[in-house]
């Protein structure tokens, strides 16, 4: 199926335009993110209250979330299918202003607290580094694989455009004053596996079409590469964001923020296969010309 047929758009003679964007919104993602500090993580990473309560009767998910939005940064989950158990993690020291505000709402005799527990700021630390652990060698593994399947290049370009994107979503999420938990990190490396995947498809193009030519205008090479794939792309992140989006719209609250990371990751990740990791190419032949050898 050809969503879009025999274009000629110069993407890459818009490259400067896509480095100057990028610049903008990273540089200022990564200074909102210094000044926020420990606001930048959820409880997963920076410790808190852990409270396991159970009421009488069932009671709304949403309405519970509603209560305790003022209290701050808070993740309420339901337990079960009668709607009577949830788990409730919030910041430090919040716990018992938690089951005040709960009682006060539904009744003295109405709530029980089954578990009341702290999570260590220790088990914070090991999961950051872990999450910091797996990126890397995930990108070793990206690098030396791209590296035998095209030339070293290609490899770190796609890995310079995979960084890019998740420089980019973070800072999305700084400027948007969300918080980074457990749940993000999964969709940062969601958004690392779909990013190399669509930049793969254009460098695939781009081999084919280095093996018909001996020519050395890549730009014009490349350009015509990425015309040829871009039915291809286009179709791939529309579906792909569209589910997401209605993941958005209708996951719920804890679903809220992975799911924008992923839209926001999902599109980038196209945008950066195209300006980003083909631009790098381009500009870095620039700067020390050298004959592709696919």
């Amino acid at each position: 199926m050809e969503l879009i047929k025999s274009t000629n758009f110069d993407f890459l003679g818009k490259r400067k335009f896509a480095y100057i964007f990028s610049s903008i919104i990273i540089i200022l993602g990564i200074v909102n993110f210094i000044l926020r500090g420990k606001e930048n993580f959820g409880v997963d990473f920076k410790g808190g209250d852990l409270l396991h309560i159970e009421f009488n009767t069932s009671i709304n998910l949403t309405e519970i979330r509603g209560i305790l939005k003022s209290i701050g940064d808070v993740t309420v989950q339901s337990l079960g299918k009668e709607g009577k158990e949830f788990i409730i993690k919030s910041n430090s020291g919040t716990a018992d202003e938690i089951i005040s505000v709960l009682k006060s709402k539904f009744g003295e005799e109405s709530i029980g607290v089954k578990a009341k527990s702290v999570i260590a700021p220790s088990m914070s630390k090991s999961l950051r580094e872990k999450a910091l652990i797996s990126f890397f060698w995930g990108m070793i593994g990206i690098l030396i694989y791209l590296t035998f399947r095209f030339e070293f290049r290609f490899a770190v370009s796609a890995v310079v455009a995979i960084i890019h994107d998740l420089l980019f979503v973070i800072s999305i999420l700084a400027l948007t004053k969300q918080q980074i938990s457990g749940t993000v990190i999964a969709a940062l490396l969601t958004i690392a596996g779909y990013s190399v995947n669509d930049t793969v498809v254009i460098f695939d193009r781009i081999r084919e079409n280095l093996r018909k030519t001996r020519s050395t205008d890549y730009l014009s090479l490349f350009n015509k590469s990425i015309n040829e794939t871009l039915s291809r792309t286009v179709l791939t992140v529309l579906t792909t964001v569209f589910v997401v989006f209605c993941l958005f719209l209708f996951g719920g609250e804890p679903l809220h923020v992975f799911s924008f990371s992923l839209l926001i990751g999902f599109i980038i990740g196209t945008y950066s296969s195209v300006f980003i990791a083909s631009a790098i190419l381009i500009d870095w032949d620039k700067i020390k010309p050298y004959r592709f050898k696919l």
